[in-house]
């Protein structure tokens, strides 16, 4: 026994090893929430073998307790998780605008109930078996996939919450959204403001030389001014100074952001290589980072608080478009889930 203990008390630790590794070389990587949880799985195992080797009654009894109520737990979401979709989506529609964007836990909670009766529903329907066993392939494919590569992406996004840069930063890129009534910034913008503004004092209280603020957002067809302008006014409003402040007025999207500030600040600074973060919103950072890696811009972010009922959403709308960042590889395993329905109807017609 006390081999195996060894054992897998070496296993989390070249995996506790690895992460430090892959985190200290970039933190904009999937593969770091991989092998976090490699660590959790790992350690979780090792702890167990350690209980087990203990034999003690309080341990024990600790360690069973623990596994029930994780148990519990997950049969609660497994059971009744669409009556939690269903309540924030209740919520987010008393306090937010009815978009498509803002519905999305409404339409999982939806989702969740009609894949429950979806069997009643085809047999009362009498769809041929065969047909069902044909998309059932295909849904439980998918089902096994989304959740799984969902739960990675979270892993990946609480982890990247941890990201604390230095206050020693030459550049904040601010990073854009939508105008109140095409002029007015909107709560959700100024939180990413002001965060870049808490970072900016923090980092004169440090004795360190402020850094300066770089606007990103151009101007939609429904907005009077560009985004960058109108949060450029906002933060010399809050007592920024206007010399310590850059627009940067073309872009439509968080890739642009990193692309055109990256020129603008290249164009302020004779620095090779300017440190630079960016400030959006903490279920953002994630994304945005990946992004920021994509336009080779060397910069992390730190993320402004959203209000927890608006959370849930606001996630599952990043990680839609994760999947579409990641599109070849959803549709690379779409394709397979159709060739084995395919083979899943061929071998059931054999027997």
């Amino acid at each position: 026994m006390s081999q195996t203990v060894d054992y897998f008390g070496f296993v989390p630790l070249f995996f506790l090893l690895l992460f430090v590794f892959l985190q200290w070389q970039d933190k904009r990587r999937f593969i770091n929430g991989i092998v976090f949880n490699g660590l959790l799985v790992t350690g979780l195992m090792a702890l167990a073998v350690l209980v087990i080797r203990i034999n003690n009654q309080i341990v024990n009894a600790i360690a069973i307790a623990a596994m029930i109520v994780f148990v519990i737990i997950a049969l609660f979401l497994y059971t009744f998780g669409f009556v939690l979709f269903l309540w924030n989506a209740y919520v987010v529609w008393q306090k937010e605008s009815h978009t498509f964007s803002n519905m999305l836990t409404l339409f999982i909670g939806l989702g969740l109930i009609f894949l429950f009766f979806a069997p009643s529903i085809a047999n009362a329907l009498h769809i041929p078996k065969l047909i069902q066993l044909f998309i059932g392939t295909i849904v439980t494919v998918h089902l096994l996939y989304l959740p799984l590569f969902f739960y990675l992406y979270l892993s990946s996004l609480i982890i990247y919450q941890f990201n604390r840069p230095r206050y020693q930063q030459d550049y904040i890129i601010v990073l854009g959204s939508g105008l109140i009534n095409g002029e007015i910034v909107p709560p959700l913008l100024a939180s990413r403001i002001d965060r870049a503004i808490k970072f900016y004092q923090r980092q004169l209280k440090k004795g360190h030389a402020a850094p300066k603020l770089v606007f990103s957002g151009g101007q939609g067809s429904d907005e009077k001014l560009p985004e960058a302008v109108a949060m450029q006014r906002y933060a010399i409003a809050q007592g920024i100074p206007v010399e310590q402040t850059l627009v940067e007025p073309k872009s439509v999207n968080t890739l642009q952001n990193m692309q055109f500030s990256k020129q603008v600040i290249a164009a302020d600074t004779d620095k090779p290589n300017p440190k630079v973060i960016f400030s959006t919103n903490n279920y953002h950072t994630f994304r945005a980072s990946l992004f920021a890696k994509q336009a080779a811009l060397q910069a992390d972010g730190i993320g402004a608080k959203t209000s927890k009922y608006f959370l849930p959403n606001a996630t599952i709308r990043e990680f839609i478009a994760i999947l579409a960042m990641k599109k070849r590889l959803f549709i690379f395993i779409s394709a397979g889930s159709v060739l084995l329905a395919i083979a899943n109807v061929f071998f059931s017609r054999l027997h």
